[in-house]
């Protein structure tokens, strides 16, 4: 992800009902490019079940979704 504004930013992943599944980060960061990995595991530590989730970047500059299908 690109972070054009410093400031506080969250990647969280969200099932399909719009439930929380994992919050991957949440803290300050600087402007430039960072990689954000998910290992499919939600905030338990379990592993999720075959589904469409949601990958929410919240960041100053704005706000980013992107889908991702867990099929195992």
């Amino acid at each position: 992800m690109r972070v054009d504004v410093a400031g506080e930013v969250k990647v969280m992943v969200y099932n399909i009902a719009g439930e929380e599944v994992v919050k991957l980060l949440d803290q300050y960061e600087n402007v430039g490019n960072y990689r954000v990995f998910w290992d499919g595991h939600n905030r338990d530590g379990a592993l999720v079940g075959n589904a469409i989730y949601f990958v929410v970047v919240a960041q100053p500059s704005g706000h980013m979704v992107r889908q991702v299908i867990v099929l195992k």
